[in-house]
């Protein structure tokens, strides 16, 4: 059993594990939203000077992203998140080992920051397109025109090109972890790369030890600061900053487990509206349209009316009170 294990894993020879694999994807995947909650904090706090930041994030973390993964892949051979487990991409195919040092060839690095940046980029403005459409779909705004049948073909399309995308990463990495193939990703498998535990760095010449070390003793002619000690602990604090988010986000999720072994609260007062809200919704103030309840206040709204609400103000557009897009429940009634 335990070689068996050992097996699964994929530790051997410096493969990395499958956990190492996925957790390096979450960590990756946590960095845009980590960045979006401090510039909307900005925007609201400065929205004359930061305003403008909030409207155009997805750019500017594109030109952002473009830098922080250019700079990984140029002397790392790997992405941020990639690095920051002590993991790094070499080709599968033996011909075309490494040109130049830990460097990958031109064509896979350039292949390699097209899938870690620009794809990303594209794919999140196609599902912002797409769920557009689906809520015109939904609220019946998609008529029997040319344009409106190609919208409703591109919601159906884009919905099957998500499946075989996500069935596809899922085999790939099954065949990952049962030993059958080399590339944990689907983009990794593309490019014809995989992972390994990346060599151990060189040290430098000069560290901080050595530093403050010459500071401690009086010899300040000796104590010299380098870019590459001032670059490592910037990297090193965008790196456990990114991790401390990711375990904040965890601590996040955990949050609905703690709150249900609260004690119930008391029903909300009657409110002197509700007789006008009777069996409509309460933003379109219309029969409903896919009934969908938020449990935190028991007001049922049309799905698409309550979602784009609550994906905006995370809030109950009744009572105000904190609500998460997660907590909608679908109501199946006769209307």
């Amino acid at each position: 059993m335990a070689v068996y294990a050992a097996h699964l894993t994929r530790t051997l020879q410096g493969t990395p594990s499958v956990f190492q694999v996925t957790a390096q994807e979450a960590l990756g995947s946590t960095v845009k939203p980590a960045l979006r909650k401090l510039i909307e904090y900005l925007a609201a706090v400065y929205p004359n000077k930061c305003g403008w930041c909030e409207r155009w994030y997805n750019e500017l973390y594109l030109l952002f992203d473009l830098c922080l993964q250019y700079h990984y892949l140029k002397h790392y051979a790997a992405s941020f998140s990639e690095c920051f487990y002590g993991l790094h991409r070499v080709p599968i195919s033996p011909s075309t080992e490494f040109s130049s040092g830990t460097r990958l060839p031109q064509a896979l690095e350039q292949g390699s920051l097209a899938l870690l940046v620009l794809a990303p980029y594209l794919r999140d403005k196609c599902e912002q397109l797409v769920n557009r459409w689906r809520e015109d779909l939904e609220d019946g705004r998609l008529g029997k025109t040319k344009a409106d049948q190609a919208r409703k073909a591109a919601v159906k399309l884009y919905s099957i090109v998500h499946f075989v995308t996500e069935s596809t990463r899922l085999l790939v990495l099954a065949r990952y972890l049962t030993g059958k193939g080399e590339a944990p990703s689907l983009s990794l498998h593309l490019l014809g790369l995989t992972l390994r535990d990346a060599p151990p760095e060189e040290p430098d010449e000069n560290t901080w030890a050595d530093f403050f070390r010459s500071v401690f003793n009086g010899q300040f002619g000796s104590a010299v600061v380098t870019f590459p000690m001032v670059w490592r602990v910037a990297s090193n604090a965008v790196e456990y900053g990114a991790f401390a988010v990711q375990l904040l986000r965890w601590w996040d999720a955990r949050a609905p487990l703690a709150l249900s072994a609260l004690p119930a609260p008391p029903p909300p007062q009657k409110d002197e509206r509700d007789s006008r809200w009777r069996n409509v919704c309460p933003v379109c103030l219309q029969r409903w349209k896919v009934p969908t309840v938020l449990p935190v206040s028991g007001y049922v709204f049309c799905y698409t009316c309550i979602s784009r609400h609550v994906r905006n103000s995370s809030t109950c557009p009744v009572t105000r009170l904190p609500a998460s897009e997660r907590s909608l429940v679908r109501l199946y009634l006769d209307t």
